[in-house]
């Protein structure tokens, strides 16, 4: 089997194609006035390639792409198959103790609804579980990725696969989405599978819920991974209408439109709202789903705009022009 990667180049063409002529190593060298030794690393990747062989009189010959495209190749097809046979098998034996777990769960009333995780390899299979067995909807929020906690990284191609499975997916985003790079492509792709995308100017949560039925959300503090996933109706349909809420104010992504796409005003009335209730940076960067650095370059500028020499200038003066709400969120 073929272990390391291989790349062709022009001279290794050239090479190939002087060997179909009969040419042999000098001969080659000679021809294309190049050293004997990048002539021998062409042949050491020709051989690889299974382009070349030796015959019985020591002579090298070419071999057609074809004929080295079924010995290179045909290993690796074989492999690819005996692990997709054994994860299949593997599937089916673990189905049989999944239904007897469910039926074990749902003959015990003394068993938690609620169960926290704070090892991210334990969520990670809890998840897929989950979304694996999810049969009709997936409701998501969730901050920009380069903030987002290390469970919504395993949740992100859960999604994806849930949505060519026929699965409907509703993702809601900060506004902040649209202009990072690894978020955008994200939810691009979920576009592009036919799930919908809005933006909002503030993710208050983040949370993912299946089938109305199961949630996982967030159960510790900011640099806690502890993970909660709730099972029953209850708690988990109260988080989805609050998906629903916010989508309801939401704006859709079109991933044809770059940047912020008409949202950044929006999403500097909130920063300057925030700003004037007297928020630190930190909290007022997770709010709208930036980063700390691009939060104060928004806010330097909106001074710059504003005429104000200090945060509090800024505040006064965007609340004469009426660009903050009257209400004030008291500082956290």
């Amino acid at each position: 089997m073929l272990s390391d990667r291989i790349e062709a180049d022009e001279f290794a063409v050239e090479v190939y194609e002087r060997i179909l002529d009969g040419d042999g190593p000098a001969d080659i060298a000679a021809r294309l006035d190049v050293p004997a030794a990048e002539v021998d690393r062409a042949f050491g990747l020709l051989r690889r390639l299974r382009l070349i062989r030796e015959t019985r009189d020591g002579e090298v010959v070419a071999v057609s792409p074809d004929c080295a495209r079924t010995e290179l190749l045909l290993p690796l097809e074989r492999a690819i198959h005996d692990q997709r046979s054994l994860l299949l098998a593997r599937r089916r034996q673990l189905h049989s103790f999944a239904d007897a777990f469910g039926r074990a769960e749902r003959a015990n009333p003394r068993h938690s609804p609620i169960q926290v995780s704070r090892d991210p390899r334990e969520t990670e299979l809890r998840l897929v579980e989950t979304a694996n067995g999810c049969k009709s909807e997936v409701l998501m929020m969730q901050s920009c990725v380069a903030h987002e906690p290390p469970e919504a990284r395993h949740l992100r191609p859960l999604v994806l696969d849930a949505l060519r499975r026929g699965i409907r997916v509703r993702v809601l985003y900060p506004h902040a989405a649209r202009a990072d790079a690894a978020t955008r492509s994200f939810l691009c792709n979920v576009a592009s599978l036919g799930g919908r995308v809005r933006t909002s100017d503030e993710i208050f949560d983040r949370f993912a819920v299946f089938d109305r039925e199961v949630a996982f959300l967030r159960a510790g503090l900011d640099g806690d991974q502890a993970v909660a996933m709730v099972h029953g109706a209850v708690i988990a349909r109260f988080l989805a209408g609050t998906h629903d809420r916010g989508w309801e104010s939401g704006t859709d992504f079109d991933p044809g439109r770059a940047g912020y796409d008409g949202t950044l005003d929006v999403v500097k009335s909130r920063v300057l709202d925030l700003l004037a209730a007297g928020l630190k940076d930190e909290v007022i960067a997770r709010r709208v789903g930036l980063s700390e650095r691009t939060l104060r370059r928004h806010i330097s500028a909106m001074m710059q705009e504003l005429a104000a020499e200090s945060r509090f200038q800024a505040g006064v003066a965007a609340a004469r022009a009426g660009l903050v709400a009257t209400t004030r969120t008291p500082p956290r």
